[in-house]
């Protein structure tokens, strides 16, 4: 194709409050020989069911406080933490306790004692360290503004000025070219 083959479009858009006032201008643009055939109305009101389908209130869960997690978080690291240091000194012939007998035992016994050391910090440093809880009240979530309808037209640029113009007098809210 060359390029005097190819048609240039340009889309209207414009946002009305009442869809008889989308379908008046549909029929105009129409009229004035606008391809209607492909224009899209959408409705974008949002009523108050929907409304309370999509804005949930943040419902209070039974989870663990910020000292009991720090303590999950602090066993689970210092546990493997003094498992790999056990595991290294035990290989190395540093720390053997022959009352354990071998390398299992002695793992068991560094995860354990990680683990109680990490617990002990993680609790000690989240109770020290002051939280502040940011919870947002349902009442203070902005609620979706009921708009009206929303109207797309395709048409050739030399009708988008006389488009325009049509769409201001049928009173849309909002126009984008």
């Amino acid at each position: 194709m060359d390029g005097s083959q190819i048609k240039e479009h340009i889309w209207l858009v414009a946002l009305y409050e009442l869809e008889e006032r989308a379908n008046e201008l549909l029929d105009r643009l129409g009229a004035l020989g606008v391809d209607t055939s492909e224009a899209t109305v959408l409705r974008v009101e949002i009523d108050d069911h929907q409304r309370q389908a999509t804005v949930m209130p943040v419902v209070d869960s039974k989870t663990l406080s910020p000292v009991s997690r720090s303590a999950v978080t602090g066993a689970m690291i210092g546990g493997a933490t003094i498992l790999m240091l056990g595991i290294f000194l035990y290989s190395s012939d540093i720390l053997s306790i022959r009352a354990l007998g071998g390398l299992f035992n002695h793992a068991i016994i560094a995860v354990l004692v990680g683990a109680i050391i990490g617990a002990m910090t993680g609790a000690i440093l989240a109770s020290t360290n002051p939280r502040i809880r940011h919870d947002v009240p349902i009442h203070k979530i902005n609620r979706l503004k009921s708009e009206g309808f929303l109207v797309a037209v395709k048409m050739a640029p030399s009708l988008a000025e006389r488009a325009e113009e049509i769409a201001r007098s049928l009173g849309a809210k909002q126009i984008l070219l």
